[in-house]
């Protein structure tokens, strides 16, 4: 992999063409609806491992890690029934059937880098979506996939309740059964249940209309950014961040939705200006210090930047001699 902006944050790499994958390997399935129905047999839910195993550095480093691991393997698969996507550019082992179910499922979970782990329940409803792997030690990342269990135990709780609420109330148990779910993943996969929460908190009493409607502007941006990221070819990056500020303005952002636009800002800079990437993210930094964004820009500027980072005190040193 070449020594730009994906490797800055959790490592993954970006998926250009959808295609299929290679035979099961042992444990796993690659068939979603024979996955489904062994999650249900079981009383399981579904791990969906969308990968490039044979291209993609970071898939390949998540596999050997963790996926590999005596662990995973032990303990994933008492939770999990264990679904491999892959997306091999050696497509010799693919079949017409798996090349079509490789493309619907990248587009219906809106995949576009690997690795992207999706956890779903026996019908295929999604609730953590996670992107990138961020170099967690097996048995790390194991625990927090056991543990996310419970986010799907307490959606179905909720939302048994709601069904016999009414009103506000009822908005207020929809909104605590997609509360812990990624927000991105809930615009697109229970848009529905959102939709029910705004209309019945129309007047805002509880405070969701306002909280799933500013949710909505941010997944809007978001895709605002994505669309120029795409745009910003070789040599693009100045038309691109121009954009960018044009979406600031126009947008009026404030707070962490300045800090994420600027991010943004800064990785398609990086590839053509360095210099102005690295005055973007201090810019982004100083938005919300404490931010867990903040402190990945002061990993990034460590590890990119090391040569030119200087602490304050010694900007501050160096001017008063």
């Amino acid at each position: 992999m070449k020594r730009d902006w994906r490797g800055f944050g959790i490592l993954t790499c970006l998926v250009l063409v959808a295609s299929s994958t290679f035979a099961a390997e042992e444990g796993w399935l690659v068939d979603f609806k024979a996955a489904k129905e062994k999650a249900a047999a079981e009383g399981k839910d579904l791990f969906m491992e969308f990968t490039g195993s044979d291209w993609c550095p970071p898939c390949i480093k998540f596999k050997k890690e963790v996926l590999d691991s005596e662990v995973f393997k032990t303990a994933a698969p008492e939770s999990y029934i264990l679904l491999k996507l892959d997306n091999p550019r050696d497509k010799s082992k693919q079949t017409p059937e798996e090349i079509e179910q490789y493309k619907m499922l990248s587009a219906e979970f809106k995949i576009s880098g690997v690795p992207t782990v999706i956890l779903a329940d026996a019908a295929g409803k999604p609730f953590v979506k996670m992107v990138g792997y961020g170099g967690q030690q097996a048995d790390v990342y194991v625990k927090d996939l056991v543990a996310k269990k419970d986010l799907r135990k307490t959606r179905d709780e909720q939302l048994a309740k709601a069904e016999k609420a009414e009103g506000v109330e009822k908005a207020k148990l929809l909104d605590q059964a997609i509360s812990g779910i990624d927000s991105e993943l809930a615009l697109s996969q229970y848009r529905d249940l959102i939709d029910q929460i705004v209309t019945l908190d129309s007047a805002n009493g509880a405070g969701l209309k306002a909280k799933y409607e500013g949710a909505i502007n941010q997944v809007a941006i978001r895709t605002a950014l994505q669309e120029i990221g795409r745009s910003a070819g070789a040599g693009g990056g100045e038309e691109a961040a121009k954009k960018i500020d044009e979406l600031i303005a126009e947008k009026n952002l404030q707070g962490d939705s300045l800090q994420e636009t600027l991010f943004m800002k800064a990785q398609i800079l990086f590839r053509s200006d360095k210099a102005k990437s690295k005055e973007t993210l201090l810019t982004a930094q100083k938005v919300s210090p404490d931010s867990k964004v903040a402190k990945q820009i002061d990993e990034i500027l460590k590890r990119f930047f090391a040569d030119e980072v200087k602490t304050p005190q010694s900007d501050d040193t160096k001017s008063d001699k």
